[in-house]
């Protein structure tokens, strides 16, 4: 069983004390959260999950692969959430220079491409 499966589970029995009483404050399934916590969470729709882990206060990035706990507690998304317009920008350049360097895709097109990142224009110092 993985990591957030079990701490899922864990937290249900500690707040709720039954899986019955979590899916009616919830609002999902029973039967969806039994077959979630029996066959591991991964199998889940990412909005159940979600849903779940906010309403637990569990914190999704903890147990995502981007993940550092080595940084006391701060993975690498919540990082570069908080950095400025300009770090970002180094950011981008650097990985995007690391991963044609290994033979990766193209991160300014992946950039382009998507629609929650956008790239961001050079800063001037």
């Amino acid at each position: 069983m993985d990591l957030l499966t079990m701490a899922i589970k864990n937290e249900i029995k500690a707040q709720y004390r039954s899986v019955r009483r979590f899916s009616i404050a919830v609002g999902i399934p029973q039967s969806t959260i039994v077959s979630a916590l029996h066959n591991g969470i991964g199998g889940t729709s990412y909005d159940t999950v979600l849903k779940i882990c906010r309403k637990l206060c569990i914190n999704l990035y903890e147990y995502s692969p981007l993940y550092n706990s080595s940084q006391k507690g701060m993975s690498l998304i919540s990082a570069y959430s908080q950095l400025d317009e300009k770090g970002r920008y180094v950011v981008d350049a650097i990985l995007n220079v690391e991963l044609e360097r290994c033979g990766g895709i193209d991160y300014n097109e992946f950039l382009k491409q998507s629609d929650v990142i956008k790239e961001p224009a050079p800063v001037e110092d």
